[in-house]
């Protein structure tokens, strides 16, 4: 434990401190999907710690600055935390234990690491998020710490993909001591300070007892401006997408065209949004035409009356005398006879907006159906 040993880990990550931030390299962690599948927990002897074993033949992709590539081998959870967030534990902590690489004994910037241990803190809750973490605790709570020496470990009966036990935060790196054991060698450590929530309780554990120890300027403590580079989400863990630069340019994002050509998806929008705009302006006529018949009916109705009774009188009358002229037509208010102004600029509001709607859906759908 730290108190018996020369550690130089773990120690106290404070969130509010002043630390210097990393400027050059990046954190690849894609983790293999399968890099649990069919293992199972085992829980110490002395009940410290649960442990699953990863599989040796995986696909990961692990690569921490210039500290070149490690291969993940084993995970840990300790209850509680073996660091402490300003000065508190966490419920527990997870550490996934690294070995270097092929590549690291050929690497001028490996420094002789021993590995990286990848740290992650996990809150206990009985509304837990990571079903990963909540299934690898289920199995823990199943195996009976009186038949440790027979039988220590359990399965869990779900797939677990370490990538979605890996929060997309910032994180902190150091250089350390093993934190258990013989608290020996020289590991590289990525520290996140946000928890994973999963659903407990952690049974049949003890504590570590294993204290934190003050920093150096050997622990060359440092913090991250964004999250590692992982494997979780879409890209289902291939770590062949990923690669060591930051990407500032991708042919395959969208960008504008160059300057004096166009898409054939774009010709295709502008023809369809100006046959549009032709069809909703037939329509806005037709809507103004039918408002003027329908305001006007009074006005016509009495005009063709009118000319009926004129001809029965004449046809009635035989004479070649010249008939009466007709009565004037009553005086009818603004409402009954011709469309005032304000219905006019009424239809007219009502037609121009059919016809930018019109345009508008229909462009739109031809534009998405060609994007």
């Amino acid at each position: 434990m730290s108190s018996s040993c020369n550690a130089t880990a773990p120690i106290d990550i404070s969130t509010n401190a002043n630390v210097n931030p990393i400027k050059v390299g990046s954190f690849i962690c894609s983790y293999d999907p399968d890099l649990c599948t069919g293992a199972a927990v085992s829980m110490s002897e002395d009940r410290v710690y649960l442990t699953i074993k990863c599989n040796s033949s995986n696909d990961s992709k692990v690569v921490f600055y210039g500290g070149g590539s490690f291969i993940p081998t084993e995970i840990r959870i300790y209850a509680p935390s073996l660091h402490t967030y300003n000065g508190s534990h966490t419920d527990a902590e997870m550490l996934i234990v690294h070995s270097p690489g092929s590549s690291n004994s050929n690497s001028s910037n490996s420094g002789g690491s021993s590995g990286l241990i990848v740290s992650v803190p996990i809150s206990i809750s009985s509304n837990g998020t990571s079903t990963d973490m909540s299934a690898i605790l289920q199995a823990a709570n199943t195996i009976n710490p009186g038949t440790l020496s027979v039988n220590s470990s359990a399965p869990i009966n779900e797939d677990i993909n370490v990538n979605d036990l890996i929060p997309v935060k910032p994180y902190y790196v150091y250089y350390g001591t093993l934190p258990y054991d013989s608290c020996g060698g020289n590991y590289y450590y990525a520290v996140f300070t946000d928890t994973i929530s999963a659903v407990g309780p952690i049974s049949n554990m003890v504590a570590s007892g294993i204290a934190t120890v003050p920093t150096s300027l050997k622990t060359n403590l440092q913090k991250s401006s964004g999250p590692p580079t992982t494997g979780s989400g879409d890209d289902d863990g291939q770590a062949e997408e990923y690669v060591l630069y930051q990407v500032v340019d991708d042919e395959s994002c969208s960008r504008p065209n160059p300057k004096g050509k166009s898409t054939a998806a774009d010709d295709s929008t502008e023809k369809s949004f100006g046959i549009n705009a032709i069809f909703g302006i037939v329509i806005a006529a037709l809507i103004v035409g039918v408002a003027y018949l329908f305001w006007n009916w009074n006005v016509v109705k009495t005009a063709a009356a009118t000319a009926v009774a004129a001809a029965s009188d004449a046809v009635s009358a035989g004479s070649s005398a010249p008939a009466p002229p007709p009565p004037p037509p009553e005086e009818s208010n603004s409402n009954s006879g011709n469309m005032s102004t304000g219905q006019l600029i009424f239809v007219l509001m009502i037609s121009i907006i059919g016809c930018i709607f019109v345009a508008y859906v229909g462009g739109t759908a031809v534009y998405r159906a060609n994007k």
